[in-house]
């Protein structure tokens, strides 16, 4: 068989796929995706914008704050400003918000001199400076308000905008590139555990066996193998204890038979309750034994018509003197063993005519299902005593009297039987009081 690979390999392989496959889509993002150009202004919108004069135009920021802004002063930038607003020169400051490569050299003293030898190429400067296409690289031009405060232009930096689209960009492709591949291995490393414990939940002895599913891997096909083994040894255990009491039950007969020929020579009345006593542990060997060979016989299967055999049970109670009758809709044909069955009915029965003195069978289809309810008035059971009474040898406090007391085997017994058959058997309080016991068996086997 083709060795399966662990949990470690599997975790370990979707996290290095994982990894790489993000790496990937982050280099091919960032990497190949046009880098954002560098951002520049235009010296003339800025002051325009600056003296308000005319709106600021796009990736351009005007913002108000108490000192002017600190940088490497451009003078020749603030003179030529100052000029176009008509403000002194000590009123605007003009600094680069990161330092050129290479100085723009204007003028050798780094200022707009006026005087007669230079004023031509003064003249010629400062209208290359205002030229509407001239860039230059950021910077930041403040004027001095009269509150104290500074108005100050700078550059929105659209560049960075674009840096962050492209990182989130690169997470989200990332994302939708790896959430399949992850939906897809988390699928693989939980669907046998799933199984695994769907499996585990049904877990019963008496219940008919479903096989354990070993898949997925390697640690969850030990983990499979290891319960199907467990539940080999219980099943095993079950049946052998079963057997046990069996064989106890049987050779109890011997010396019961014993003891009642002796009864017989006894005077009365000591003799009849002698004989009573007898009777009843005989009766209670005979449910103890039809337990255990219950529990052990394989099911011979054949079509039961439940219909039928509620009547046959309803007529017994009425012969007996006793209020009985079926209401059924539907034949409730189902394949099964006709003598479990016929076990398993005859004791929800009895147990609503010993404790109610009156039974009601109502027969009908449901979701695939024939539900045969056994209805009395009687005392009903506890909700918190209900998971107890349908495992063996268990009663109710008041059910232990000479007249009433079984073995506790009534409600075990149609459970076993109901589950063996694929089905259920479930204790609900009837509205208006009383106990509504109900068998559930599949249609479709």
């Amino acid at each position: 068989m083709k060795r399966a690979p662990g949990l470690l390999t599997l975790v370990g392989g979707l996290a290095l796929a994982t990894l790489v496959l993000a790496q990937a889509v982050s280099f091919a993002v960032v990497g190949w995706w046009p880098a954002p150009p560098a951002p520049t202004m235009v010296p003339a919108e800025a002051i325009d914008a600056l003296a308000g004069t005319a709106p600021a135009a796009p990736g351009l920021r005007i913002r108000s704050q108490a000192s002017a802004p600190e940088g490497v002063p451009v003078p020749w930038l603030r003179d030529a400003a100052a000029e176009r607003m008509q403000r002194p020169v000590s009123h605007v400051r003009a600094v680069w918000r990161t330092a050129p490569d290479v100085p723009l050299q204007v003028i050798s003293e780094g200022r707009l001199s006026a005087a007669p030898g230079d004023a031509r190429r003064a003249a010629q400067v400062r209208a290359a400076l205002l030229a509407p296409g001239l860039q230059l690289p950021p910077f930041e031009l403040a004027l001095a308000q009269p509150d104290g405060a500074w108005r100050v232009v700078g550059t929105a930096d659209a560049g960075r905008g674009q840096w962050r689209l492209q990182v989130l960009s690169a997470l989200l492709l990332g994302a939708v590139l790896i959430a399949p591949l992850a939906w897809w291995m988390a699928r693989r490393l939980t669907r046998p555990l799933r199984r695994l414990a769907e499996v585990s939940a049904d877990l019963d002895l008496g219940a008919r066996e479903q096989p354990v599913p070993l898949a997925g891997a390697a640690e969850v096909r030990v983990l499979g193998q290891a319960i199907a083994d467990a539940r080999r040894r219980l099943r095993a255990q079950s049946e052998d204890v079963t057997a046990m009491v069996a064989a106890v039950a049987h050779d109890l007969r011997t010396p019961l038979t014993g003891l009642r020929l002796r009864a017989d020579g006894i005077a009365s009345p000591e003799r009849e309750r002698m004989i009573a006593d007898l009777q009843r542990m005989e009766t209670m060997i005979a449910q103890v034994l039809a337990y255990a060979q219950g529990e052990v016989a394989p099911l011979q299967r054949a079509p039961v018509d439940m219909a039928a055999l509620a009547r046959e049970l309803v007529a017994a109670v009425q012969a007996d003197g006793r209020h009985a009758q079926v209401q059924a809709d539907t034949p409730g044909i189902v394949q099964g063993d006709a003598l479990a069955l016929r076990r398993a009915l005859s004791n929800l029965v009895d147990n609503a005519v010993r404790y109610a003195g009156a039974v009601e069978i109502v027969i009908r289809e449901a979701g695939g299902d024939l539900h045969v309810d056994v209805n009395d008035r009687g005392p009903g059971i506890p909700d918190d005593a209900r998971a107890r009474l349908v495992q063996p040898f268990q009663r109710l406090e008041h059910s232990r009297s000479r007249d009433t007391g079984g073995v506790g085997l009534g409600l075990a017994v149609a459970r076993s039987v109901a589950q063996r058959h694929g089905g259920a058997l479930e204790l609900q309080t009837r509205r208006g009081g009383g106990l509504r016991a109900r068998l559930r068996l599949p249609l479709d086997p």
